[in-house]
């Protein structure tokens, strides 16, 4: 390799620095105009500094906020407590003691269809909800002190999402959610591991369509026992609608 000046090859790096990061300029600079208490409608652009966007097909997340991409603009559509503005904000995620974490949004969830994206947050307090096709309002499924959400899964068709939780003791339940109406589906298992705690999902998988398989443990020493549900037959039942604050 030959000798170049120093300044011949300062030159060359900020030439590399700019061909590096040109792509991550998409929406850089977004934030200068945004300072204090200031506040954008929530059809703005969005204000988030480029390398915290993350995408994930339409949708994107950064600094709190989760956005639908259009074209080269983000659309804010849901925002954590203090996070920005956005359609909706989720004050019930955030963190009940903020000196021990701050919640922010963590495995992103496209459906198969790719029109839904199903998040959830971490810290004290796991939330998991989803935002659906423009237009659709965006859900807060649940939200769990006692409990983390370990997995979350979408049916292969229909807007339905199970929840694989662990809990502190080492057992795993699950829930299934019907994410366009924003309901929790009573599933035939419900009443058995109402009264005991020590219920224990083995299997949870999706075998096509809206047919889920699980199979569980009812207690301590029993055998596993499979159930399998079409989630979205009428006899699958469904509880009270979430409410939305």
């Amino acid at each position: 390799m030959g000798w170049a000046h120093p300044r011949n090859r300062g030159r060359r790096r900020i030439r590399y620095l700019r061909e590096l990061t040109g792509p991550l300029l998409l929406v850089a600079g977004a934030g200068a105009a945004c300072s204090g208490d200031q506040r954008e409608a929530p059809g703005s652009t969005a204000v988030a500094a480029a390398d915290e966007v993350v995408r994930t097909g339409d949708f994107a997340s950064g600094g709190g906020v989760l956005y639908r991409m259009s074209g080269d603009e983000l659309q804010p559509l849901v925002a954590l407590p203090g996070a920005g503005p956005a359609a909706d904000t989720v004050r019930e995620c955030a963190s009940a003691i903020p000196e021990l974490a701050a919640a922010r949004f963590v495995r992103l969830n496209l459906s198969p269809d790719s029109s839904r994206l199903a998040w959830e947050t971490e810290g004290p307090g796991a939330c998991v909800g989803a935002v659906g096709p423009e237009g659709e309002r965006s859900r807060l499924l649940s939200r769990w002190t006692a409990a983390v959400p370990d997995t979350i899964l979408w049916a292969p068709a229909g807007p339905y999402l199970a929840v694989w939780l662990k809990h502190a003791a080492g057992r795993r339940s699950v829930e299934v959610y019907d994410a366009a109406g924003g309901r929790r589906l009573a599933m035939p298992w419900d009443d058995d591991c109402a009264l005991s705690e020590a219920c224990d999902v083995n299997r949870l998988v999706w075998v096509g369509g809206t047919l889920l398989d699980v199979e569980i443990k009812l207690g301590p020493g029993e055998l596993a026992v499979p159930f399998e549900v079409n989630v979205a037959a009428p006899a699958a039942g469904q509880e009270e609608e979430i409410a939305d604050e």
